[in-house]
């Protein structure tokens, strides 16, 4: 009568760390008589876990008529699965599985050998598994029913391994240049309304306030910092075309003059510091103002404005030949051409890094990418601190490459590679940056365009690329 195949539950336990590189284990722990396990591997490759060992038969006992299963076992945090099985057999056993249409006691194994005294036997053992990230970290076991009924003889062994398969990425930052000087500058624009034909400045008419308002937050964010020498203040007005050249020139260079005397006097600031110009008639901006405005009249407007013609002759043509236009333009343009621009160039003091872990959390603004770079490194890298000076670095540096890059990197330590990508599109094209991006591309299972850009950098020489293309 022919026996059904079964599963069975297993004998368990277990031994040593192996790490996804596949490198040989340490000596593994062994089960209390029996089998002896040895070189035991488990890696990963892409999407699949690689799981190989070798065991020893010598000092297994099998009956003539018996059989002993040994069924690996892989259990890790929210998931497990058994691994095809391998059966023993005694001679007498072996015979009858023979002549018997593949009668095994285990299901499906992978393998059935004959037990041999008089040799040394040894057995390879491969498997290969759909990866699934319970396996991260997953302890391999090993059952042995030595009675084939399915019995568990014992529940004291430990794990044969643990599984180091999760894959940690290898970046590589870039150290920002140091700045010898930081120079910094802050600019404005303000649109102070004068009475007509004036030039001094009255601080409650119209407009005024607001605009006084703004020209002083921009000087007291730099003025009222220890920190910070205010090197040049520059200054330029504009006046509107309507009107005499001359009588524009005036109140252009006028209405500067009072914009300048008004920071001295409540600044008091150097006279020396300053750099003072001045525009009589803003005929850049009427030209940009009507280029982009739905003024039926725009084209022949504008070839008045593009002529080679004097500014007075400019300004006749265009009052007399489109009047209504003009007369809109007095209305909604040339306001917006009387206007005071401002700019403040200033330096900022060097800090050392306890300095620059104090002067992050109160004015970033004052510190420079390698600063910022010195905090990141008394960091744990991946670390909430280490990704926050990083996304502090790019807040105050958004188009530089390197702060791009970096904050790119500190993401990707922490496995947020989607977070990482609009970083990735301004982090330029040096090695670093394309290791970065086959990072990102390798987390998000793009293997194709991780392969692409991680074999870009190694070409260049980074080592941290190469790391990556393993098991790829």
């Amino acid at each position: 009568m022919k026996r059904k195949a079964y599963d069975i539950m297993p004998y368990l336990f277990f031994g040593s760390l192996f790490l996804w590189l596949a490198m040989p284990l340490a000596q593994a722990q062994q089960p209390q008589g029996s089998v002896r396990v040895d070189s035991i591997q488990i890696s990963r490759a892409r999407d699949s876990v690689r799981i190989a060992f070798r065991v020893s038969l010598d000092s297994l006992e099998v009956r003539s008529n018996r059989s002993v299963v040994l069924q690996p076992f892989f259990k890790g945090e929210g998931g497990d699965r058994w691994l095809p099985a391998i059966e023993v057999m005694g001679r007498k056993r072996y015979l009858y599985y023979l002549r018997n249409d593949s009668l095994t006691y285990a299901g499906a194994p992978c393998r059935v050998v004959k037990r041999d005294k008089a040799v040394a036997q040894r057995l390879d053992y491969q498997t290969a598994l759909a990866y699934e990230p319970w396996m991260e970290g997953a302890s391999l076991y090993l059952g042995e029913d030595q009675c084939g009924c399915g019995q568990v003889i014992s529940r004291a062994q430990r794990p044969l391994a643990v599984a180091d398969i999760a894959w940690h990425p290898a970046l590589a930052y870039i150290a920002p240049q140091v700045e010898t000087v930081k120079s910094r500058r802050l600019s404005g624009q303000a649109y102070l309304d004068f009475p007509v034909n004036k030039t001094d400045i009255y601080p409650d008419y119209r407009r005024n306030p607001a605009e006084l308002a703004k020209i002083r937050a921009t000087i007291d964010s730099v003025q009222g910092d220890a920190d910070v020498r205010i090197v040049q203040m520059q200054v330029k007005g504009y006046a509107s075309p309507e009107g005499t050249y001359r009588s524009n020139a005036r109140l252009a260079q006028g209405r500067t003059e009072a914009l300048k005397a008004y920071i001295i006097g409540r600044y008091g600031l150097a006279d020396s510091l300053f750099v003072v110009a001045y525009e009589p008639e803003n005929w850049e901006g009427l030209r940009a103002y009507v280029a982009q405005s739905t003024l039926a009249d725009k084209e022949g407007i504008l070839r008045i404005i593009d002529s080679g013609e004097e500014p007075d002759a400019k300004e006749r043509r265009l009052r007399n030949a489109y009047p209504q236009a003009y007369r809109s333009l007095l209305a909604d343009c040339y306001p917006g051409l009387r206007r005071s621009d401002y700019r403040i160039d200033y330096v900022i003091r060097g800090f050392n890094v306890d300095e620059a872990k104090q002067v992050i959390r109160t004015r970033p603004q004052n510190l420079s990418l390698q600063e910022m770079f010195a905090v990141a490194q008394t960091y744990q890298p991946g670390s909430p601190e280490f990704i926050e000076v990083f996304q502090i670095a790019v807040q105050y540096y958004p188009t530089d490459p390197v702060a791009n890059l970096n904050a790119a990197n500190a993401l990707l330590e922490h496995g947020l590679a989607e977070q990482a990508l609009p970083y990735l599109t301004k982090a330029g094209d040096t090695p670093q940056a394309a290791n970065a991006r086959g990072v990102a591309m390798r987390m998000l299972d793009r293997y194709a365009e991780a392969e692409t850009h991680l074999r870009k950098a190694a070409e260049a020489g980074l080592k941290e690329a190469e790391t990556n293309l393993k098991g790829l």
